[in-house]
């Protein structure tokens, strides 16, 4: 068997391709596992690469590559949600194989992803989030005079029926008569569902956070951005984000992920209310996420100190971010771009890019001049998905 990789990173959508390329720069041999076509799979900065098609085969490949006899342990960093329940599922066997991070050892990452046990954890701590109402998707209908409108239907554990939801992330029902058409089309599998306000003003009111905190509960790498705009429209993944001191928004995700006692990599996401000026937590990834590359561009290396730490090597120094650093995600933003020009009367308005300041750097989700391969394999299997979609509805029509 060849020797063990320093890094696993486990998911190679360009979530996992920020994690593989910043391990891979430190220096570390990284061995990249994710889904057949997955655009980290294409990185030259792979020392070694494995493809399978679910999570579960994931796991097991990453079980049957190691060793549990090394000396020293591959660090594995997991940066889906689907992967990331894998893990859970199997943490005390998988922590015989390789370092995980401490929230999943204890099982706080599970709390945190399953979005009803998180808002409970927030209202124990006083972090403020939107009104929330949870009910079984088969007694939902109680609520509808209940509920403040207009809201955002989601499940509970939207990874458990992502699935299904055709790359939503839930539901919208402006008034009473979207609840009850709405409602009926909802998949009988999404099981618990959160009926939530919807923090009104523009996706560009959103603001996050990302950062490391060590097995002794100290953060020691923060960085914070403006989401200018995301696809899906108005409640999606970041599309355009820029780097920017938000102390506020540091602050209040800090004070809680330490009274939660986490340890690890995570982010958050808050949106301001533009009339009472309250930051609103969103959500809490307890795993890297989509938009980190920008904290790479913009000099916080997370996925380097989270390493460093769990190989017992000295942490790189905390990082004083640079601001003004402009990713973008190209395809996805054109589209929500164009979103906002054919949806006038959209629930939300059109994001204020007045707020974003002069540029003082780019980042890509997958395009890098020393790594290429990444985005032309994404652009191939891009052309792949549409060219099966055209011919797709082409036999429908016939």
């Amino acid at each position: 068997m060849p020797k063990d990789p320093d890094v696993i990173v486990l998911g190679l959508s360009p979530t996992g391709l920020y994690a593989v390329r910043e391990a891979g720069r430190a220096g570390y041999s990284v061995l990249g596992v994710g889904a057949p076509g997955a655009p980290g799979l294409w990185s030259r900065l792979l020392a070694e690469r494995i493809a399978a098609d679910t999570a579960e085969a994931r796991v097991a490949a990453i079980l049957d590559r190691v060793d549990p006899n090394s000396a020293r342990k591959p660090v594995l960093i997991v940066t889906s949600d689907q992967d990331l329940e894998a893990v859970l599922a199997r943490a005390d066997i998988l922590e015989n194989h390789v370092h995980l991070q401490g929230s999943y050892r204890d099982g706080l990452a599970g709390q945190i992803m399953d979005k009803e046990i998180f808002y409970r954890l927030c209202e124990t701590h006083g972090v403020v989030y939107p009104t929330v109402w949870s009910a079984d998707v088969e007694d939902a209908d109680k609520y509808r005079d209940q509920i403040a409108f207009p809201s955002m239907i989601k499940p509970a554990r939207i990874q458990d029926v992502k699935h299904l939801m055709a790359g939503q992330k839930g539901w919208i029902a402006r008034n009473r008569s979207d609840f009850d058409a709405v409602l009926p089309t909802i998949p009988k599998e999404a099981g618990m569902l959160l009926m939530q306000e919807i923090v009104p003003g523009s996706e560009s009111n959103i603001t996050l956070w990302c950062g490391y905190l060590d097995e002794a509960g100290q953060v020691r790498q923060r960085f914070t951005a403006r989401k200018l705009r995301q696809y899906p429209a108005g409640f999606g993944s970041a599309s355009l984000v820029q780097s920017e001191t938000c102390r506020e928004t540091a602050e209040t995700a800090e004070r809680l992920l330490s009274a939660l006692g986490y340890r690890g990599i995570a982010a958050a996401e808050f949106k301001r209310h533009p009339e009472t000026g309250e930051l609103k937590i969103i959500e809490s990834n307890p795993r890297p996420s989509l938009w980190f590359s920008v904290a790479t561009a913009s000099g916080v290396p997370l996925v380097e100190t989270a390493v460093a730490e769990a190989r017992g090597a000295p942490l790189p120094p905390s990082a004083s971010q640079k601001d003004g650093v402009l990713w973008r995600y190209s395809s996805k933003d054109l589209a929500s771009r164009l979103f906002y020009v054919w949806n006038r009367d959209f629930v939300l308005p059109a994001p204020d890019l007045s707020q974003k300041t002069p540029v003082t750097g780019c980042a890509d989700v997958t395009g890098a001049w020393d790594d290429p391969a990444p985005a032309l394999g994404e652009l191939g299997t891009f052309a792949a998905k549409l060219a099966q979609r055209i011919t797709s509805r082409v036999k429908n029509r016939s």
